[in-house]
């Protein structure tokens, strides 16, 4: 029997108020969404239908759809997550962090990327370096998923050295006037270290 993955969602969701949007028309999509004056966030569920190809392909695929339905305001940015389920085709940890990005941009944010091959029962996930707004949701859905038996792995997108360098700065400078880091880092109670 194949889990409602649409109810698994959601209820990852809930707690950051995101709600259900039922008037986009993108087939095989579902969409939770939460946006204020300040914030953006979206949390997409695919379920494929047809096979994916590569990463490459299927990062195309993801952007375009939710650049179509949901637009970045000059004021403020706009961050997704995305929980893909397929029947048999599976991605490696390796192949997965081209899915997300190491910072900001001008197009929307891909914070985190879960890939569900649910005739294998594997899960396999990606998330950017920083603590998020989403990340509670990625950490949620793949808690649930582990209780339903499904073998689960975990990857972050590290930074890259000039990012470790200005974030090393922002941090230090803003741990002096206020006792707190200025971009936390993480944490991936999933991730396989080497």
């Amino acid at each position: 029997m194949t889990p409602d993955f649409a109810s698994l969602v959601a209820s990852a969701a809930e707690p950051r108020e995101m709600q259900r949007r039922t008037d986009l028309c993108e087939p095989g999509w579902t969409f939770w969404e939460r946006r204020t004056l300040n914030i953006h966030r979206v949390v997409g569920l695919f379920r494929a239908k047809e096979p994916l190809g590569d990463a490459c392909t299927l990062d195309s695929q993801l952007r375009g759809v939710l650049a179509r339905d949901f637009k970045r305001a000059w004021w403020r940015g706009i961050a997704y997550g995305v929980v893909v389920s397929v029947g048999d085709f599976t991605l490696t940890p390796d192949d997965l962090p081209i899915l997300v990005d190491a910072y900001e941009n001008n197009k929307g944010t891909m914070q985190w990327v879960v890939f569900i091959a649910g005739d294998a029962r594997q899960v396999t996930g990606v998330h950017t370096w920083i603590e998020g707004y989403l990340s509670p949701v990625y950490r949620a859905i793949l808690e649930t998923l582990t209780r339903q038996g499904y073998q689960v792995a975990s990857v972050r997108k590290e930074k890259d050295g000039l990012l470790r360098f200005l974030t090393g700065v922002a941090n230090a400078q803003t741990m002096l006037r206020t006792g707190r880091v200025a971009l936390p880092e993480f944490r991936d109670p999933f991730e396989k270290r080497p």
